[in-house]
């Protein structure tokens, strides 16, 4: 099984009305489990206000981010599955199902696992797969299969 996604950093099914409200979501699952400061939150939000929504990364997902600093106190990943979607103002690749919150210790420590969920999310079909699913267990059996599949 992969151990870079712990079934309590998954929220399945949420409703949410923004792309900030996506990030606060997906963000406090991290802060929850003492992964990072609730502080880092804002600090990802900024990054999309400063940056753009580069962080739409394929169709229907994002990953919200910021810069290794003080408020990470360990590498983690979380995700949020969006009932329905949210739009992100990406027309190619709106709505955002998937919304994931990478927490990352330094440069290099997050590295395996976003090659990891690069695999994933390579499968054809595999965001709409993950999207569908009802809980956090489900979800990471689909995710440990896709993985094996990649």
């Amino acid at each position: 099984m992969e151990n870079w996604l712990d079934p309590e950093l998954i929220k399945t099914q949420e409703t949410v009305d923004s792309w900030r409200e996506a990030a606060k979501k997906s963000g406090e699952l991290l802060v929850k489990k003492g992964y990072v400061k609730a502080d880092y939150i804002d600090k990802m939000i900024e990054t999309v206000e400063e940056f753009g929504m580069y962080i739409v990364i394929v169709p229907g997902v994002a990953l919200f981010h910021a810069r290794p600093d003080e408020s990470v106190h360990k590498t983690g990943l979380s995700l949020l599955t969006i009932k329905g979607g949210v739009e992100f103002g990406v027309e190619d690749k709106d709505p955002v199902y998937l919304a994931f919150s990478l927490a990352a210790k330094d440069k290099e420590s997050h590295l395996g696992m976003m090659q990891s969920l690069a695999r994933v999310l390579r499968k054809e079909g595999s965001v709409e797969k993950l999207a569908k699913a009802k809980d956090s267990e489900t979800l990471l059996t689909m995710i440990n299969q896709l993985s094996k599949e990649a």
